[in-house]
């Protein structure tokens, strides 16, 4: 279990607390301290508490770190479990929709007595939401918006998610002997940004006994974290997991392995052009194989990888988070494919917040721990002063700041070169939080919306466009606002904003946050083609989040992007020589 996890669990404790009436709201703010202390350890978490490590952290009492030990050594905590227990069901759904905190659930709870989400739904369709205290129409209408959201995102998860529950799997899977390869499949292999069921394809020698798979599948169902088991076979097993993802297991024999894993990889839309090739060549393409001529006269063509079905068939190999029919087919036949941009590229970091706004954090921990990730430079990037929630720089603390990333400088001479820039609010008029001469002094800009995401799209199109036009703004942050499975983005003319910032030089990021991810994916090639640097960004506020540049580099891959497409590919000194060009040409 690592630290996330933890932190996760006393978060929700703390929200438990809170919608359990009569609960002490000091009790409720100890878990929520304690699980940002959590956050902010250095180390593994496990072997900070095998060493009795956990004494004395800020914000860790000794009652606390007893149940971190318990969740830590069993996997369980019984505060939590009891939490969930005691908790009415609806109350625990309703936590899923987007602005509705504990205090409102327990008012709707308390005064309309709703018991499901469809009788809440029903409630604010009949204005009965409204007229609660504290609430209003607005309120009732982004409940409805909520509501509406978790409809259409039912049964989806995000990536991390997944990919945690499928490396469990993987793990428990790899001490069977028996088996010779195995793959995660589906929409997780191919990197989708959320997930909606698990495959996995694992492959026997051909003389395997029946009680070989049997093991197999047994070793599968018996996991800690299945909920369910909804069917059970030698080759194919279905669970629903404690997390609530579907998984399928299926086992084949190694021969067939290349053919069922591509199948199941997907995507549908990728594999109907496929056939059509094939079938071009006399050949026919499915989970058991690919073949020459027709029934009943078909004639195997062996393949020991995914490489070798696609050369079978005149093709270069495609990527799988390319295998979306966007025209990778017709490119593999010309050999146009282009070669992906790999996390290993990346020279720097850009977009993280330190302990200066709402980092976690300093400057120096920040510094140290992109150096331990081989990263040659940083681009410090904290929040503006209209962003007071954050703890936003006014114009002095943003000189103080410069001042000691000066110092820093001379200190890290030769290991990383830590770069000035501010996240910038965009105001309603477009306008920038700090005047010119203000962002002048930068090496560089990130600019970003933070408030009236439900400004008509005219409006709010032409509120970024005039954010591009200013000469010291060099990025433009998280150009949609978008939470995935948690908020749409903001309504605005995204190809208008792609052409606007590369007819300015202006750089839009992919967040790699994986509740981000945006710029979507499916942007990326238009921007790309308009020669514009698109920089993978981590938007990090710990030093633990500037690893999630890994699921910008998935989004990346998927947009088609090569390493020369990608801002922070460039080196150090390439990429201030690319920042102060920028300025030279602004001034």
């Amino acid at each position: 279990m690592d630290k996330n996890s933890v932190a996760n669990v006393l978060e929700d404790v703390a929200s438990l607390l809170e919608l359990k009436e009569g609960s002490n709201p000091f009790e409720v703010r100890a878990y929520e301290n304690a699980a940002r202390a959590v956050s902010a350890l250095d180390g593994d978490i496990e072997q900070l508490t095998r060493e009795g490590k956990l004494k004395g952290v800020p914000g860790l009492g000794s009652t606390i770190i007893k149940r971190i030990e318990e969740l830590v050594n069993t996997g369980h905590m019984a505060l939590h479990d009891e939490l969930v227990a005691e908790t009415p069901q609806v109350k625990l759904d309703m936590r899923r929709i987007q602005g509705v905190g504990p205090k409102k659930i327990n008012v709707i709870y308390n005064q309309l007595h709703v018991q499901s989400i469809a009788e809440l739904e029903q409630a604010c369709n009949e204005n009965k939401v409204a007229v609660l205290p504290g609430f209003g129409k607005k309120t009732q209408d982004k409940i409805l918006q909520g509501i509406a959201l978790l409809a259409q995102h039912a049964g989806r998860f995000l990536y991390p998610v997944a990919e945690d529950e499928a490396e469990r799997m993987r793990s428990a899977l790899a001490t069977i002997p028996e088996i010779v390869r195995m793959q995660v499949a589906g929409s997780l292999r191919r990197r989708r940004e959320t997930i909606g069921d698990i495959d996995m394809v694992v492959s026997v020698a051909g003389d395997a006994s029946d009680e070989t798979r049997r093991k197999i599948m047994s070793v599968f169902t018996s996991q800690p974290s299945v909920q369910v088991i909804t069917g059970k076979g030698e080759t194919k097993s279905s669970v629903v997991l404690k997390s609530g993802i579907n998984m399928d297991l299926r086992v084949v024999n190694d021969n067939q392995f290349p053919y069922t894993l591509h199948h199941f990889s997907g995507s549908k839309e990728h594999h109907i052009p496929l056939r059509r090739r094939a079938l071009s060549m006399n050949m026919t393409i499915n989970d058991y194989g690919l073949f020459r001529g027709k029934e009943p006269h078909l004639e195997l063509v062996p393949c020991k990888d995914e490489a070798d079905i696609y050369a079978a068939l005149g093709m270069a190999y495609i990527e799988p988070e390319l295998r979306e029919d966007s025209g990778e087919i017709e490119a593999a036949i010309e050999g146009t494919l282009p070669a992906l941009v790999r996390m290993d590229d990346l020279q720097g970091i850009l977009h993280v917040h330190s302990t200066w706004s709402d980092g976690q954090n300093t400057i120096r921990e920040m510094a140290e721990a992109c150096i331990a990730r081989g990263y040659h430079y940083l681009g410090m990037t904290d929040h503006s002063k209209v962003a007071a929630y954050a703890g936003g720089l006014n114009e002095d603390a943003l000189r103080r700041q410069g001042e000691e990333i000066d110092r820093l400088n001379e200190e890290f001479a030769g290991r990383i070169c830590i770069l000035k820039g501010s996240e910038c609010d965009i105001l309603r008029d477009g306008s920038l939080d700090f005047s010119d001469e203000t962002l002048a002094s930068l090496d560089f800009v990130v600019a970003s919306i933070h408030s009236l995401f439900n400004l008509p799209p005219e409006e709010q199109t032409q509120r970024m466009i005039r954010a591009i036009t200013n000469p010291y703004v060099d990025i433009i942050g998280h150009p949609t606002g978008r939470i995935l499975l948690g908020r749409e983005g903001y309504m605005l003319d995204i190809d208008a904003v792609i052409d606007a910032a590369a007819e300015h030089g202006v750089c839009i990021e992919i967040n790699a946050h994986p509740s981000r991810l945006d710029l979507d994916w499916r942007y990326l090639r238009r921007a790309r083609d308009k020669g514009m640097k698109i920089p993978v960004d981590p938007d990090a506020h710990s030093i633990d989040g500037l690893d999630v540049v890994r699921y910008g580099i998935n989004m990346a891959r998927k947009g088609w992007l090569r390493p020369a497409d990608v801002l922070n590919t460039l080196s150090a000194e390439a990429i201030q020589a690319y920042f102060r060009a920028r300025r030279k040409k602004s001034d």
